[in-house]
Protein backbone atom coordinates (compact mmCIF):
# COMPACT_ATOMS: atom_id res chain seq x y z
CA UNK A 1 0.00 0.00 0.00
CA UNK A 2 1.61 3.61 -0.67
CA UNK A 3 2.50 5.43 2.59
CA UNK A 4 0.07 8.35 1.25
CA UNK A 5 -2.94 6.56 0.58
CA UNK A 6 -5.44 7.76 3.51
CA UNK A 7 -9.18 7.32 1.77
CA UNK A 8 -10.66 4.95 0.08
CA UNK A 9 -10.64 4.97 -3.86
CA UNK A 10 -12.08 1.85 -6.06
CA UNK A 11 -9.77 -1.09 -6.96
CA UNK A 12 -8.60 -1.06 -3.57
CA UNK A 13 -7.21 -4.86 -2.64
CA UNK A 14 -8.20 -6.68 0.48
CA UNK A 15 -4.58 -5.96 1.84
CA UNK A 16 -4.84 -2.04 0.76
CA UNK A 17 -8.49 -1.52 2.70
CA UNK A 18 -7.36 -4.10 5.32
CA UNK A 19 -3.93 -1.50 5.69
CA UNK A 20 -5.82 1.55 5.34
CA UNK A 21 -8.39 0.16 8.30
CA UNK A 22 -5.89 0.27 10.99
CA UNK A 23 -3.69 3.71 9.50
CA UNK A 24 -6.96 5.75 10.00
CA UNK A 25 -7.51 5.03 13.12
CA UNK A 26 -3.96 5.78 14.33
CA UNK A 27 -4.78 9.40 12.29
CA UNK A 28 -7.97 9.26 14.22
CA UNK A 29 -9.87 10.27 11.25
CA UNK A 30 -13.28 8.25 11.96
CA UNK A 31 -14.80 9.22 9.08
CA UNK A 32 -12.42 8.51 5.86
CA UNK A 33 -12.28 5.12 8.96
CA UNK A 34 -16.15 4.31 7.87
CA UNK A 35 -15.61 4.27 4.61
CA UNK A 36 -13.48 1.06 4.87
CA UNK A 37 -16.75 -1.08 6.00
CA UNK A 38 -19.42 -2.49 4.02
CA UNK A 39 -22.29 -0.58 3.50
CA UNK A 40 -24.16 -2.54 5.72
CA UNK A 41 -22.07 -1.79 8.41
CA UNK A 42 -21.75 1.68 7.40
CA UNK A 43 -25.10 2.33 8.11
CA UNK A 44 -24.95 1.53 11.35
CA UNK A 45 -22.37 2.68 12.52
CA UNK A 46 -23.49 5.54 15.00
CA UNK A 47 -25.93 3.07 16.39
CA UNK A 48 -24.26 2.27 20.26
CA UNK A 49 -22.78 -1.45 20.64
CA UNK A 50 -23.06 -1.98 16.52
CA UNK A 51 -19.42 -3.09 15.11
CA UNK A 52 -18.10 0.18 14.07
CA UNK A 53 -19.03 2.01 17.57
CA UNK A 54 -17.20 -0.66 19.07
CA UNK A 55 -14.37 -0.96 17.19
CA UNK A 56 -13.84 2.22 16.72
CA UNK A 57 -14.04 3.31 20.93
CA UNK A 58 -12.14 0.34 21.93
CA UNK A 59 -9.34 1.37 19.26
CA UNK A 60 -9.11 4.47 20.77
CA UNK A 61 -8.96 3.39 24.22
CA UNK A 62 -6.52 1.03 23.11
CA UNK A 63 -4.34 4.04 20.97
CA UNK A 64 -4.84 6.16 24.17
CA UNK A 65 -3.71 3.91 27.11
CA UNK A 66 -1.00 1.55 25.37
CA UNK A 67 0.02 3.67 22.43
CA UNK A 68 -0.57 0.84 19.91
CA UNK A 69 0.08 0.61 16.17
CA UNK A 70 -0.96 -2.14 14.04
CA UNK A 71 1.79 -3.94 11.63
CA UNK A 72 0.76 -6.00 8.47
CA UNK A 73 1.97 -9.55 8.23
CA UNK A 74 1.51 -10.41 4.99
CA UNK A 75 2.91 -13.36 5.03
CA UNK A 76 -0.04 -14.57 7.00
CA UNK A 77 -2.46 -13.55 4.40
CA UNK A 78 -5.53 -15.99 3.51
CA UNK A 79 -7.67 -15.82 0.87
CA UNK A 80 -10.75 -17.49 1.77
CA UNK A 81 -11.85 -17.67 -1.67
CA UNK A 82 -12.73 -15.44 -4.30
CA UNK A 83 -15.04 -13.26 -2.20
CA UNK A 84 -13.27 -13.45 1.36
CA UNK A 85 -10.09 -12.47 2.96
CA UNK A 86 -8.39 -12.62 5.98
CA UNK A 87 -5.45 -10.51 6.46
CA UNK A 88 -2.94 -10.34 9.74
CA UNK A 89 -1.86 -7.69 11.78
CA UNK A 90 0.53 -7.62 14.93
CA UNK A 91 -0.58 -4.91 17.91
CA UNK A 92 2.40 -2.93 18.78
CA UNK A 93 2.91 -1.00 22.25
CA UNK A 94 4.70 2.80 22.09
CA UNK A 95 7.67 1.04 23.25
CA UNK A 96 7.66 -1.29 20.15
CA UNK A 97 6.76 -4.77 22.10
CA UNK A 98 4.42 -7.06 20.36
CA UNK A 99 1.13 -7.25 22.15
CA UNK A 100 -0.68 -10.71 22.37
CA UNK A 101 -1.37 -12.47 19.24
CA UNK A 102 -1.77 -11.79 15.90
CA UNK A 103 -5.08 -9.96 14.87
CA UNK A 104 -7.54 -11.07 11.84
CA UNK A 105 -9.45 -8.56 9.37
CA UNK A 106 -11.73 -10.28 7.67
CA UNK A 107 -12.54 -8.23 4.06
CA UNK A 108 -15.02 -9.31 1.92
CA UNK A 109 -16.50 -8.54 -1.27
CA UNK A 110 -19.51 -5.77 -1.06
CA UNK A 111 -22.15 -5.92 -3.44
CA UNK A 112 -23.54 -2.74 -1.89
CA UNK A 113 -20.17 -0.86 -2.88
CA UNK A 114 -19.91 -2.40 -6.76
CA UNK A 115 -18.27 -5.43 -5.62
CA UNK A 116 -15.69 -3.78 -3.26
CA UNK A 117 -13.03 -4.76 -0.36
CA UNK A 118 -14.57 -3.61 2.41
CA UNK A 119 -14.05 -4.86 6.46
CA UNK A 120 -16.54 -7.23 7.32
CA UNK A 121 -15.25 -7.70 10.90
CA UNK A 122 -11.91 -6.47 12.59
CA UNK A 123 -10.39 -7.03 15.96
CA UNK A 124 -8.45 -4.16 17.27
Amino acid sequence: MEALKTTVKPGMSPQEIAQLFYKLIEKQDRDAWLKTFSKWHQGRADQYGSSPDLYWRAAQRMQVKFGYTYVYLPTKDQEINEEYWKIWFQRVNRDGNESGSPLPIHIRRDKDSGGEWRVDTATV
